[in-house]
């Protein structure tokens, strides 16, 4: 079992996605203390946005982050020089940060797991759709190969959406918001807007 406070690792740029994987380079002396103590004892953390991007000079430490983030477990890591690490973060479930603690250099929080349904149903025409906009979105990008790819991979539907949402190129914020989902069917209608969004903002910079 998980300890009831766990590590809170805030990046301005990236969020991360349940059954989905992240590389991270930890080189800020404080988060390198972060990762030995998560090395030496349950290997989780939780990774959230930032609100904005830091001003330059600073690392965060009182930034604002959303209160929704993602579990993550260390499944690989591979120490570098002067104390940094490269590591591979594997997300589990989306969890809401009930508060931050101090107490220690990098910052820490209590944290409730969010159920997410992946039992609703998924309605056909629905599907169809969001696949009718992923191939016209791939198609405007220029991607359609390695949509392909994505969308041959062995995986759930939950698994298959959340993937697309961590490698299609959509703003943190947008993500953010595809994180927030409670169950399929929203996930699912989220990234189409996204992706609907996307291609007529394109089609309107075409003209």
């Amino acid at each position: 079992m998980l300890p009831a406070i766990l590590p809170l690792f805030p990046l301005p740029q990236v969020v991360l996605f349940p059954q989905t994987f992240l590389p991270v380079r930890i080189f800020e002396p404080r988060y390198q203390e972060m990762t030995v103590e998560v090395l030496n004892a349950h290997h989780h953390l939780i990774l959230t946005l930032m609100r904005e991007t830091p001003d330059p000079g600073s690392l965060g430490e009182t930034a604002p982050i959303f209160e929704t983030g993602c579990l993550a477990e260390v499944v690989r890591a591979e120490p570098l020089t002067s104390g940094r690490w490269n590591l591979l973060l594997q997300g589990k479930e989306t969890v809401r940060i009930l508060e931050e603690l101090p107490g220690k250099p990098f910052r820490q929080c209590r944290f409730e797991a969010i159920p997410f349904n992946a039992s609703v149903l998924w309605p056909g025409p629905h599907r169809r759709h969001l696949m009718e906009s992923l191939h016209a979105y791939a198609a405007a990008e220029g991607i359609e190969t390695q949509l392909k790819e994505l969308l041959d991979l062995p995986l759930e539907d939950t698994g298959r959406l959340n993937t697309l949402a961590m490698a299609l190129d959509f703003e943190p914020t947008e993500r953010q918001f595809l994180l927030e989902s409670e169950d399929l069917p929203t996930l699912a209608d989220r990234m189409l807007q996204l992706l609907d969004f996307a291609v007529g903002g394109r089609a309107i910079r075409g003209l």
